[in-house]
């Protein structure tokens, strides 16, 4: 999700993925096992926000999300 940010800080990728809210940001929400939308340790209050210039890809890929994670639970 965190691609799909307005607070991502797409200019500087050397130092590993930053934001407004972290510096470093924590791995649970980089990979997507935590939804940012709701508060984490030490985000100052700043969460996941949309960038409306990637509204449409992010739809996409939550929907993809979804399909993969229905497909995976009826194959259990």
């Amino acid at each position: 999700m965190c691609v799909f940010c307005r607070h991502y800080n797409r200019d500087e990728l050397d130092d590993g993925p930053d934001c407004a809210a972290f510096h470093e940001i924590p791995d649970a929400i980089y990979a997507g096992d935590f939804d940012h939308r709701e508060p984490f340790p030490g985000d100052g209050g700043i969460r996941f926000d949309l960038d409306p210039t990637f509204a449409d890809d992010f739809t996409e890929v939550m929907e993809m999300r979804q399909v993969l994670a229905e497909s995976a639970s009826l194959s259990q």
